[in-house]
């Protein structure tokens, strides 16, 4: 009888469970580029070849429904049957949901209001839901004034990425020497900084509609492709900094 023993079966790697993900992108102050933050959010996730479903809270006639229609579905943050659908989809028990959010501008109280009325919050202080928001800033006193309220309405269950667009401000000397950058850090919270691209390309692009990375592959002008392709390179690879908050 041989004594050979018989080889032990390879265990697979079943990936380990994860939360539900809610990306939100935000930035209370209107004209910091907070669409054009949550396109290049969207343009990160499928590039990861990561599923998700994003919805638009300008509207119909909302940014990020225009150049990504596909994924993208209209909402009102300020109603319950609208904003229904994004926590529907989050919390249905099927696994690897991800949701993308593009707020609209000075919708801050309309945020706490539905997070807090829909148990976003509760789910996430429970460790049941992940939550980032995205937030964009400005180069005013304000905007750093509402990413304060912003931290305290939504507090330290919620993790935070901070943009610092340079496509609408040079500097951000405000919000570096404040107290609340140093209380965000404290609680985890990541910084980034998108480049700036060139006006007449960025024009160049919004009349198309397509997606940055559909326009790098059109047949619009091989200087303007490049231009825009180098930028998406280096907005991706920022975006990768903040991986770990936002897949």
């Amino acid at each position: 009888m041989s004594t050979a023993k018989a080889p032990k079966k390879q265990q697979k790697n079943v990936p380990a469970p994860t939360n539900p993900r809610l990306l939100i992108t935000h930035g209370e102050k209107g004209g910091v580029g907070k669409t054009t933050v949550a396109r290049l959010v969207a343009e990160f996730l499928s590039t990861r070849e990561t599923p998700f479903r994003a919805f638009d809270a300008e509207g119909p006639t909302g940014q990020l429904l225009r150049f990504h229609p596909s994924h993208t579905v209209s909402v009102e943050v300020d109603k319950a049957v609208s904003i229904a659908p994004v926590l529907d989809f989050l919390m249905d028990g099927k696994p690897n949901r991800l949701a993308l959010v593009d707020l609209g501008a000075r919708s801050g109280e309309d945020l706490k209001n539905w997070l807090y009325k829909g148990g976003a919050l509760e789910e996430a202080e429970a460790s049941q839901l992940d939550i980032t928001i995205i937030y964009v800033l400005g180069g005013a006193v304000d905007s750093v004034g509402h990413l304060k309220e912003c931290f305290a309405a939504l507090g330290s269950d919620v993790k935070y990425v901070i943009v610092k667009n340079l496509g609408v401000a040079a500097r951000f000397d405000v919000y570096e020497s404040s107290n609340i950058r140093k209380d965000l850090l404290a609680a985890g919270a990541t910084e980034i900084t998108i480049p700036a691209l060139d006006g007449a390309v960025y024009q160049s692009v919004d009349k198309t509609s397509l997606s940055f990375t559909a326009f790098c592959e059109s047949e619009a002008g091989f200087t303007e492709r490049r231009y825009c392709r180098t930028w998406l390179r280096e907005c991706l690879a920022a975006l990768e900094e903040a991986s770990s908050s936002l897949v």
